[in-house]
C-alpha cells in the first residue's frame, strides 16, 4: 500500500481547511454584548444614544448625499479587532451599521438612503 495518496489527500484536506478559515466570520461580528453594536442596532436609535453607550468616534465622515454624518469605530475583543461604522441622517436617526468603514460603506453603496434602520432581529 502506497502511501503517497494518503499524504496527498491529507495535504489537500489541509490546503481546504486553511482557505476555508478565511472564511470564518470573526469573533466581533456577532458581539451582540458590544456597546457600539447594540446601541446602533436598536429599532430607532439616534446618533445621541450611539454616542451614550459607545463614545465618541475614531473618526466622522459627512454623507452630503444624505444629508448625515457616519461614524467609524475599531471594535477590540480578546486581540482581535474590527472596523464598525454607523451612518446618521439630518434628524439624527441610524440608518445603517456594519462591519467594515464608512469610506467602504459608501462605495458598496449602503449609505444611499435617510431611511432609519428597520428592526432586524
Amino acid at each position: 500500500m502506497s502511501v503517497a495518496p494518503l499524504i496527498r489527500s491529507l495535504g489537500l484536506a489541509c490546503g481546504v481547511s486553511a482557505g476555508l478559515c478565511g472564511c470564518v466570520p470573526s469573533i466581533l461580528q456577532y458581539d451582540r454584548s458590544n456597546p457600539v453594536v447594540m446601541s446602533s442596532l436598536q429599532h430607532g436609535a439616534t446618533r445621541d444614544a450611539v454616542l451614550s453607550a459607545a463614545g465618541e468616534p475614531l473618526d466622522v465622515m459627512v454623507l452630503p448625499g444624505i444629508n448625515g454624518v457616519c461614524h467609524n469605530y475599531i471594535l477590540r475583543n480578546q486581540g482581535n479587532s474590527s472596523p464598525y461604522y454607523v451612518a446618521f441622517n439630518a434628524q439624527g436617526r441610524v440608518v445603517n451599521a456594519g462591519y467594515i468603514d464608512c469610506e467602504k460603506a459608501v462605495a458598496s453603496g449602503y449609505l444611499q438612503t435617510s431611511e432609519p434602520i428597520k428592526q432586524r432581529y
